[in-house]
């Protein structure tokens, strides 16, 4: 049976959501890898098959966009944007997913595996089955989630460990399980760490060390992960692929480490009736007794408007797209739950994205003339089920989305206008490279530069005058400033039916030896107008390629919700 681990270092910037209070099973916009949602795609350390963490967006090393004319610090695009899971929205200066799409399984950016047209007569009389953890399916097959959450503590050790999600699908059974670690101590600023490499700075200065003995003698000890159950040999199973991921701003927020724990396995065979739904146990390192828990088969509707009327929550619908917002109160606010449909193929998108260092509007929450705004968090407790591994074989999924919204407790109990202003599409496809003539001065340009979301039009090139100053790191690795050449690109997106605004684009020009990114610019509202694109002297043309386009539909979803306590 092959095993693949795959350890997660969730660090900052790691689940933007978690700094705005929204979340999504980590992952963003179609760019996390495999069966990576985003969890992992905002994190670092060793994983398998991790992406290259390019996100649109980001700023210069001198903290802004770079006017046309003017200098940056380091003449290129700077750090890749930050989105989060799913190409996720955070909030302004923040990085992360707020709710936003991720890609489950490798599916959507929205989370959504793609749904069907019309066509497809055999997936549209499949039911919706629901998973209020995980997000909606459609499948041939029943799917069953954990019947209810199971908590377990180890006095000794001074940690709890909770199992909040367990998902089965035919023979695959997928568990996430959270732990609590308060033993995790940080080494005051300025101290020299032991092994630097393992060490990250927080926001305050101090040292930390999230890896632990505890991850390697998890995956490596002969007590460490293992799953019993009905049919299951007495020893138990392994995972064949499992996550541990480790999160730091939980630690700065509440003193302790967070910690997530996700495996998938494989039975012998799928659960054929209800006494082979109870029994299982995972058996977990450093925990007596096992996390004991029984699964429930997923109630199953006929069309959205039916679930949403029966669990409690409402929908909104707009050219084929379907929000479902279902609201809790909980101590910190209304926590939204989001859940997405597209009637459109490969077309993901994102509830919420925000280009960095730009205003512009979120979603929010409304009742009795007072509007609430998304709850800015250091960490989110409530993250339940990051959802890094997604079921497989399905014929439609679509993901759940948290966000958490700034209610006091004694305004709770109402209804509840939820508001979202618009969606954000998301391009992921690599363009054709595209070679435009350097002009003497100005040129009006019309090159469509085409995604299945929306295309971006090239309406203008314009070479600046006189040299632009842009940092160059040297053989010795040294930055070094330089003037070159440089020419402006003016661009805008367009749509055949809908009115779409730029939000997100990588812009790279092709030189010797590789790609160059060019460095682009944003207007007061959070429209990308352009790039400065550099170039040798001499040269007569440049070469570009594009990627990560980010097409957003000023569209607003307007659901109404009572949330639950």
């Amino acid at each position: 049976m092959k095993k693949r681990s795959i350890t997660v270092l969730i660090i900052a910037g790691l689940l933007s959501a978690l700094l705005s209070g929204c979340q999504t099973g980590p992952g963003a916009g179609g760019e996390t890898p495999g069966n990576a949602s985003g969890a992992g795609s905002s994190a670092v350390g060793e994983m398998n098959g991790a992406d290259d963490g390019e996100r649109p967006g980001g700023v210069d090393a001198d903290g802004n966009a770079g006017a046309p004319g003017g200098t940056g610090a380091d003449g290129n695009a700077g750090a890749p944007g930050g989105t989060g899971a799913d190409g996720n929205a955070g909030v302004p200066g923040g990085t992360g997913a707020d709710g936003n799409a991720g890609v489950p399984g490798g599916t959507g950016a929205d989370g959504n595996a793609g749904a069907p047209g019309s066509s497809d007569a055999a997936l549209s009389a499949l039911p919706f089955q629901f998973l209020r953890t995980y997000g909606i399916v459609q499948s041939e097959y029943p799917v069953y989630e954990l019947d209810s959450t199971v908590q377990l503590e180890f006095p000794q050790k001074e940690k709890t460990l909770a199992l909040t999600s367990a998902l089965c699908h035919k023979q695959e059974l997928t568990v996430s399980a959270i732990l609590i670690d308060p033993s995790v101590e940080a080494l005051p600023p300025g101290s020299e760490p032991p092994d630097a490499g393992k060490y990250i700075t927080l926001t305050d200065g101090r040292l930390l060390n999230p890896e632990e003995k505890y991850q390697s003698e998890l995956w490596s000890s002969d007590e460490g992960l293992f799953l019993t159950g009905p049919g299951l040999p007495e020893d138990g199973i392994k995972p064949v692929e499992s996550m541990y991921g480790a999160d730091s701003q939980y630690f700065e927020a509440y003193g302790s480490m967070r910690y997530c724990i996700e495996a998938r396995f494989q039975l012998p065979a799928a659960p054929t009736d209800e006494k082979a739904l109870s029994g299982y146990a995972l058996r977990v390192l450093d925990f007596e007794q096992p996390l004991e828990f029984s699964l429930k088969s997923t109630p199953e509707y006929e069309t959205l408007e039916e679930l949403a009327a029966a669990e409690h929550g409402s929908l909104d619908t707009h050219d084929g797209i379907t929000i479902i917002s279902m609201g809790e109160q909980v101590e910190d606010g209304i926590l939204v739950s989001w859940y997405v449909y597209d009637e459109t193929p490969d077309c993901p998108f994102s509830i919420h994205y925000v280009p960095p260092l730009q205003e512009i509007a979120m979603s929010t929450i409304s009742s009795g003339g007072n509007e609430y705004p998304i709850k800015q968090m250091k960490a989110n407790p409530y993250w339940d089920n990051p959802g890094f591994y997604r079921l497989s074989d399905l014929k439609w999924d679509s993901r759940r989305f948290l966000c958490m919204f700034d209610v006091p407790a004694d305004q709770q109990n109402t209804t509840f206008q939820v508001n979202i202003p618009g969606i954000t599409f998301s391009g992921q496809e690599e363009s054709t490279p595209v070679t435009l003539t350097i002009p003497d001065d100005y040129e009006e340009l019309n090159v469509d530069i085409p995604w299945e979301e929306g295309s971006v039009r090239i309406i203008g090139i314009k070479k600046l005058q006189g040299p632009q100053t842009v940092g160059a790191t040297d053989a010795a690795g040294e930055l070094k400033v330089v003037d070159k050449p440089a020419v402006y690109i003016y661009v805008k997106a367009v749509h055949e039916d809908k009115d779409l605004i730029l939000r997100g684009l990588l812009c790279e020009r092709m030189q010797y030896g590789g790609w160059e990114r060019g460095r682009y610019d944003y207007d007061g509202n959070g429209t990308l107008t352009g790039f400065r694109v550099f170039y040798k002297e001499g040269d007569t043309e440049v070469t570009l390629k594009f990627h990560l386009a980010r097409f957003y539909w000023e569209q607003p979803f307007v659901m109404e919700i009572v949330p639950e306590k």
